[in-house]
């Protein structure tokens, strides 16, 4: 999830403007000429009775000047690749050969995701580059998808899935419209087999932009539910319901050979001296939040096993998988009755009802405790016990229980879990400087935001990186005497409090002063180029922030005009601002809530004026005038 500042949202329109229409390919000087992919379900003997073969060549011509293609295809255990052949204008190039090994994420080594790449010439325009491969699935319920988008502009495509009558699958299509894709289902009567195609035409580069839903929300792609089989003179079932994909899941994680010794002994050594369960639970949590590190690289993982509880305790990192299991053997150990839990986040459109392994990606960790499920996300560093961050909000979670199963959602939560609340109390230094004192507490999202960001500070830079952010990185805004107290404790909410001087906050013309009363300006300039736009908006989670100043009217000076309330309402944004004279105070308040994260192409204008106005209404001003 990309990184979101509630107190600089402008940063987020700047992503908008600037990268919206981004593309990893984005220029034509390379096309894919023709695509074909051709699956063909197999039997086999032994432990891997029906494999997948997928025979895949990819063919790049030159429009313009000379270049190169960087190619890769991830694969993991239950995949292999062979047969990798490369042609530059129709003759074999035996000098281009794949580099092939284990990928790796800053010198962290994944035991089953590897990649195989090359870089492919494409010596003047008009040239071809055709990559070939044959790609084999050990499992078909590892075959789970195929995508339509490439990374570059894609003239024609063919995807044929050849499938034998003893194998029973279902297709489900997936944002079909607006493209060309025309299906064509025939009998191989030699195979016994349908045999399912889909020709594509001029299919757009696949484009990158910022807060964008996930793929499988927008992108054209097929859904490849592998169900069961007849083979081997009986029947192998894959996934017919969710009762069978808990079934694979949970012979996974049965038997994973905890050491319950030692983790007995951590967590004792955890909660001496707690003897409140609540509180034994969250100091378990929080321990693992920030002393394992969190390393995974969640789409593409293959291995839905997690690592040994005491080998993520030694190693100290560890994906969701292992984390989880962490957290469930360390309150296990203690009594409590904790469990492992699957679940898709919010990248993902899919839920449950279509039993399949591209449903999830994530596993977290429950705790049934007196009648009340407590979801535990360990890979969340910093959101506090019982809250949950936006991408497993509401999301189906499905819970280990013996041989059965229980599913149920992760609670919804209102934008005043993650309350940003700002209060200050202001006067002036002379006729153009404001100083005083300034409030801030942080809660759920926006107080995990904001830990994340300086937690990759160094600790001896920690007080200048907290510093900064909250001054805007703005010089002016001189703030010192900067109480934060336990940054990283077990507490829901973050509390800051400092003095502030402010220079130049007002300008002094003559007898009147005029003040801009809002510093922070949240959501200015936060509009989106409806032209440019692709996709829907997807913000990182609920807000409610509040703004409350206190500012003293300066000596032998009165209000010559204050600006005008307003407020707006729109299906996923509410915004108030008033102004009103407290006796020599003027109170000045703003609330900002988003309750829908989503904000949908369609709605694009209407936001756009919105924030139009908003910034109008930031840059009115409270005018004085001397008495």
């Amino acid at each position: 999830m990309q990184p979101f500042r509630a107190h600089s949202l402008c940063i987020v329109a700047i992503l908008l403007c600037s990268r919206m229409a981004f593309s990893q390919h984005q220029d034509s000087n390379v096309v894919i000429e023709q695509k074909i992919q051709t699956f063909n379900f197999l039997q086999n003997k032994g432990e891997n009775p029906v494999t997948i073969t997928e025979k895949y060549s990819e063919k790049y011509r030159c429009n313009e000047v000379r270049t190169k293609v960087s190619f890769s295809e991830m694969y993991n255990e239950n995949e292999t690749i062979t047969d990798v052949d490369v042609k530059i204008d129709d003759k074999k190039a035996k000098w281009i050969t794949p580099t092939c090994d284990y990928y790796s994420i800053e010198n962290i080594f994944y035991s089953d995701a590897r990649i195989c790449r090359m870089s492919v010439p494409l010596e003047k325009k008009g040239s071809t580059s055709e990559i070939s491969l044959v790609k084999t699935y050990k499992d078909p319920r590892y075959f789970c998808s195929v995508y339509f988008t490439e990374g570059y502009f894609t003239e024609n495509k063919i995807v044929r899935f050849i499938i034998p009558k003893w194998m029973k699958i279902e297709i489900k299509e997936y944002n079909f419209d607006g493209y060309t894709i025309k299906k064509i289902k025939t009998f191989d009567q030699k195979a016994d087999a349908d045999v399912v195609t889909y020709e594509l035409k001029n299919i757009p580069a696949y484009v990158s932009e910022a807060y964008a839903p996930g793929g499988s929300y927008s992108q054209p792609h097929l859904l490849v539910l592998c169900k069961e089989a007849l083979v081997n003179g009986g029947k192998t079932v894959f996934f017919n319901s969710l009762a069978d994909q808990y079934k694979w899941y949970r012979q996974l994680v049965v038997n994973i050979g905890d050491d319950k010794n030692e983790l007995l002994h951590k967590a004792n050594d955890l909660t001496a001296g707690i003897t409140d369960d609540i509180q034994k639970i969250k100091k378990i949590f929080n321990w693992v939040q920030h002393n394992i590190r969190y390393i995974a690289f969640e789409d593409g993982i293959a291995g839905f096993k997690p690592a040994k509880a005491n080998d993520v305790l030694h190693k100290r990192y560890g994906d969701c998988k292992g984390m989880a299991n962490l957290t469930r053997g360390l309150l296990q150990s203690l009594g409590y009755d904790a469990r492992l839990c699957w679940i898709g986040t919010n990248h993902i459109a899919y839920d449950y009802s279509t039993p399949s392994m591209a449903v999830d990606n994530h596993m977290i960790c429950a705790v049934f405790y007196k009648g009340k499920k407590y979801f535990l996300d360990a890979t969340e560093t910093n959101m506090g016990f019982d809250e949950y961050a936006e991408r497993i909000q509401g999301r189906q979670v499905l819970i280990e229980n013996g041989e059965g199963y229980i599913l149920e959602r992760v609670p919804s939560v209102v934008p005043e879990q993650n309350i940003q609340l700002e209060k200050a109390a202001l006067h002036f230094d002379g006729t153009e400087n404001l100083q005083g004192t300034v409030n801030i507490s942080y809660k759920g999202e926006s107080r995990s935001d904001l830990l994340t960001k300086i937690q990759g500070t160094k600790k001896d830079n920690l007080q200048h990186a907290l510093t900064s952010y909250l001054a805007e990185r703005d010089n002016k805004y001189e703030i010192s005497d900067l109480n934060t107290g336990a940054l990283l404790g077990t507490d829901s909410i973050l509390n800051i409090k400092y003095n502030v001087k402010h220079k130049g906050a007002a300008s002094a013309f003559g007898r009147e002063i005029y003040l801009e009363a809002d510093f922070r300006k949240e959501l200015d300039g936060f509009t989106i180029d409806t032209i440019r736009r692709k996709y829907d908006v997807m913000l990182p989670y609920k807000m409610n922030l509040v703004t409350e100043s206190l500012i003293s009217i300066p000596a032998g000076y009165k209000i010559s005009q204050l600006p005008a309330n307003k407020e707006w309402k729109l299906s996923n944004v509410q915004i108030a601002i008033t102004y009103s004279k407290k006796g020599d105070k003027i109170e000045y308040k703003k609330q900002i809530k988003i309750p829908d994260i989503m904000l949908k192409k369609k709605s694009f204008s209407e936001w756009n004026r919105l924030m139009k106005e908003l910034g109008t209404c930031y840059r009115e001003q409270i005018i004085f005038e001397k008495q």
